[in-house]
């Protein structure tokens, strides 16, 4: 199954689900770690994934865009590195940029993460965040690191004994010049956390019957802090915006569309056509029969 068809109705979770992509290829893995090489075709938007192990990730072609759930957006080019805590809930999306789309993505199981910090220089306290993504330019032996890889081992059947080895020398690589930044993160309490993001939830949900609790279950968050959230991204209240949306939706319908005034009260979410009819006035100042009269 190619990424894209798997990511319609699935969370994807990396590194667990990248097994039996045709676009994505282990190359060395174990129980805890692994290795992927990433090969898409065509661009590939609003994919929404949970980061289970750190996650170390290469770009060589293409460009990618990966979104918090903060709504914080870092992109990423060519030669650039980024480090994915575990136990976040993050969105990509990818875009060619001539060559196409290629990626290494580096997972690091505890064994080899301890004894990675078992060496070197302990960064402070103020520096650990148990958040932290890390974006890095891939220096020159990096950058060798990774085209070493790609020519000796995407033509080999997973030598796992080796795998330990060649992510210790991508973290030593990537540790001597970033001045300590993917030490203190790999080093800080490892949360898990699954909150997602408020805008892509919303964008997808907005047309539905969940009210703002359920929203805020599947963004992570308690509704105190989903309320508050929310209100500080589109300066009013889930509720108001939903009633909102909803009701510009139906209006939509009712003017382009062979829509009953029933049919469309439950297209947008409401079991009760009084409540979405009063909900419709209060808007547009007439009502839904008013509306369609004038198609």
């Amino acid at each position: 199954m190619a990424l894209a068809h798997y990511c319609e109705d699935n969370i994807l979770v990396i590194p667990n689900d990248l097994f039996g992509l045709r676009d994505i290829k282990p190359v060395l893995f174990n129980v805890e770690s692994s290795i992927f090489y990433k090969d898409l075709e065509s661009d590939l938007v609003n994919i929404e994934f949970h980061t289970r192990v750190p996650c170390i990730l290469y770009l060589q072609a293409g460009h990618e865009v990966i979104t918090t759930s903060e709504n914080q957006s870092i992109e990423i080019g060519p030669g650039e590195v980024l480090y994915l805590p575990k136990g976040l809930n993050l969105h990509s999306d990818y875009f060619h940029v001539g060559k196409g789309l290629n990626a290494f993505l580096l997972f690091i199981g505890s064994d080899v993460l301890a004894k990675f910090l078992s060496v070197g220089e302990v960064p402070s306290a103020k520096k650990l965040n148990e958040d932290a993504i890390v974006k890095l330019k891939a220096s020159r032996a990096v950058q060798r690191y990774f085209t070493a890889f790609e020519t000796i081992y995407n033509s080999l059947d997973n030598p796992s004994h080796l795998l330990e080895i060649k992510l210790l020398e991508i973290l030593h690589l990537l540790d001597i010049n970033d001045g300590g930044q993917l030490r203190a993160s790999l080093l800080a309490v490892q949360k898990g956390g699954l909150k997602r993001n408020i805008k892509r939830i919303m964008d997808q949900y907005a047309i539905s019957n969940l009210s703002a609790k359920q929203l805020a279950v599947l963004s992570g968050r308690s509704l105190s802090t989903f309320n508050r959230e929310f209100k500080a991204l589109y300066g009013t209240t889930p509720k108001q915006w939903l009633i909102d949306r909803r009701i510009e939706h139906a209006h939509e319908l009712l003017s382009t569309e062979q829509w009953s005034v029933t049919d469309t009260a439950i297209k947008v979410g409401y079991s009760n056509v009084s409540h979405f009819i009063a909900a419709f006035k209060k808007k547009y100042a007439k009502t839904p029969y008013e509306i369609k009269q004038q198609t």
